[in-house]
This record gives C-alpha cells, sequence and structure tokens, in this order.
C-alpha cells in the first residue's frame, strides 16, 4: 500500500529541489555514517534528480566529483562508498575525471554544494573537525575534508544536518566552513566576495540567514511539526523566531509522484517508513 502522506525525507528534498534553479551545476562530496550518508549524501541525490525532472533540466548533478548526471532509479549503491566498483557501475552521462575539480571549483563553476556538521552556529559556521578546544579535544571530529573549498569557492551552500539541540551552537569550537563569520560584512572583509550558506535544513525545519544581520533565522516548520518543538530543540540564544512562521511546502503530487515512481522507485534514496 503507498503511503499517502509525504515523509520528512520526502519533504527535505522537495525543498532542496525547489532552491535549484535551471543551467547551474551542482556538486556532492560524499559522506561516512548512516544518517549523514542519508542526510548529506541520498536526500540531495532526489532533490538533484526531482530539479531536472521539473524546472531544471539543462542542470548538471556531479556526484563524488567524477559521476555526471547519473541515473538515479537504477543506482548500484545506497552511497556507502565515494570511490570503488559499485559507483563506477551506475549508468551516467559522463565519468569526470575526479583530479580536475579543483579547478572547476577555483573557476567559480559549482552553483551550489551540500555540506554538514557537527555544528552550526548562527552564522552559518560550521565545524567537522573538533568538539571542544583544538589542542585537547572532547571528540576529534572526521575533519574538514572538502569544506573550506565548498564555503569559499561554491555559489551557495545547502546546510543539512539532523535536528539535535547539541548541533545549533552560538560559536562553533573550530571553523571548517566559513559562513557569514562573525556577521554582516565580515565574509567580505575577509575575502570571501561570493557564496556562503543560503539555508539550514533539518528534519523539522528550514532556517535562512538575515539579510542584513547574517544571523539564522527560522523561515518554516515541516508539516505536522510544532514550532515549540523546534524552538526546544535549537540552541541557539539569539531571537531566531520571526512573528510569522510558514509551514514548510509539502510535495506536490506531481513531486510526490516522480520522488516515489521515477526517481526512487526501491526506496534507495529515501526511506519509505520514515515518519
Amino acid at each position: 500500500m503507498t503511503r499517502a502522506e509525504p515523509t520528512a525525507y520526502e519533504v527535505m528534498a522537495t525543498v532542496i529541489a525547489r532552491e535549484l534553479r535551471d543551467s547551474e551545476l551542482w556538486f556532492l562530496g560524499m559522506s561516512t555514517g548512516p544518517q549523514t550518508i542519508l542526510m548529506l549524501t541520498r536526500i540531495p541525490i532526489a532533490a538533484m534528480a526531482l530539479a531536472q525532472h521539473t524546472h531544471a533540466p539543462n542542470s548538471w548533478m556531479l556526484v563524488a566529483g567524477w559521476v555526471m548526471n547519473p541515473d538515479v532509479s537504477k543506482a548500484p549503491t545506497r552511497m556507502e562508498s565515494e570511490f570503488g566498483t559499485t559507483l563506477g557501475e551506475w549508468p551516467c552521462e559522463a565519468y569526470n575525471n575526479s583530479l580536475t575539480m579543483s579547478y572547476v571549483a577555483a573557476r567559480h563553476e559549482i552553483d551550489v554544494g551540500f555540506g554538514s556538521a557537527a555544528q552550526v552556529d548562527r552564522y552559518g559556521n560550521c565545524n567537522t573537525v573538533a568538539i571542544g578546544d583544538y589542542g585537547r579535544p572532547r571528540v576529534r571530529l572526521v575533519g574538514p575534508i572538502n569544506q573550506p573549498g565548498h564555503f569559499s569557492l561554491f555559489g551557495r551552500e545547502i546546510i543539512i544536518i539532523p535536528h539535535e539541540k547539541r548541533n545549533f551552537v552560538d560559536r562553533v569550537d573550530f571553523i571548517s566552513g566559513a559562513g557569514y563569520l562573525g556577521g554582516a560584512g565580515d565574509r567580505e572583509r575577509a575575502g570571501l566576495h561570493r557564496g556562503g550558506p543560503c539555508m539550514i535544513l533539518t528534519d523539522k525545519a528550514v532556517f535562512r540567514f538575515h539579510p542584513e544581520s547574517r544571523m539564522a533565522v527560522l523561515a518554516s516548520v515541516h508539516p505536522g511539526i510544532d514550532v515549540g518543538e523546534v524552538v526546544a530543540g535549537t540552541g541557539y540564544t539569539h531571537d531566531f523566531v520571526p512573528g510569522t512562521i510558514g509551514v514548510t511546502p509539502a510535495p506536490s503530487p506531481k513531486e510526490l509522484h516522480l520522488l516515489r515512481e521515477v526517481i526512487d522507485p526501491s526506496g534507495a534514496m529515501l526511506p519509505r517508513d520514515a515518519v
């Protein structure tokens, strides 16, 4: 029996798809750990495919830096590994030499990237390096990987994290991905004249960045989620709740059909049993 209501992950995929534009190049790296793979890899893949099937048919999806415009419906993997034979068996329009990706990024050809973090602060700075003092951290994390390049060279970055209070901090312990640093104008003063995060997307809500203060502001809560639940699960201490908060638009019947029947018929990207 087909589920009538969209899952949280289908809502998230639709939010991302609607953020993407036609004739863009979207870059998706890979991730580790089941939850991060789902949030940072599988959901964006479904979202990019949805955008290509609707309003952005002339855009390019670049997965892991070398798989170009893959057929998501025929994915031979659940995205557990960046390299190896499995990803190389994915039907796609082309395979790219991943060694050239640094040049593509440096020429500012990538319009959108996707990032995640253990900590995201009120200005969209991300931390994937260490919790606590860098010299003697409480937790040593995976490291910056390509996050500095994402946040400094790409046109805009979509931050995707699970909605847990510990992930939202006023100030990150280490900046691996530069958001708006200490506030309005700081990116420009640091020589970063383009890019930066455009949203924080969780399994409960969407945050945007105020155009003047550059602080994260709650933009919408997903269908069925209470604002109080989001506030209680967010560690920011600044006033991030505006007077009016919308409900994140659910996928249309057409979008839901595309996600379930055309893009991801096997449920390899978006779990069907999610709430």
